[in-house]
């Protein structure tokens, strides 16, 4: 699954912890940012591959695969979901994105001060 993918399940989540944890602005903004990096952790094999890390890259990518990356906002589980169109899959998360943020942005009850 596309990363774009992996980080608006990790915003999703932390909006959705948010709702029962009351922390200020600039932390909650903080924790939502994180929580969508949180989500894209396992992913890191690639990267280290790029700059060519390959030893760690194949341990990295040996955890990617087992169970322990549900742990990462179940990062396999969404893997195993993949339906092979990388476009319609951003499409959709970058939508929901969209909707989450907007909704963030009139719960909150900032005020002016």
């Amino acid at each position: 699954m596309q990363a774009l993918v992996h980080f608006t399940v990790g915003v999703f989540m932390a909006l959705l912890i948010l709702v029962f944890v009351d922390r200020p602005a600039q932390q909650e903004f903080l924790l939502i940012f994180l929580s969508g990096f949180w989500g894209l952790i396992p992913d890191g094999h690639w990267l280290l591959r790029e700059v060519g890390v390959d030893g760690i890259a194949n341990a990295w990518k040996s955890f990617h695969q087992s169970s322990y990356a549900d742990l990462f906002w179940f990062h396999r589980t969404i893997d195993s979901l993949e339906t092979g169109r990388n476009n319609l899959e951003a499409g959709i998360s970058l939508a929901i994105l969209l909707v989450l943020v907007v909704g963030y942005y009139w719960y909150n009850d900032w005020s002016v001060a």
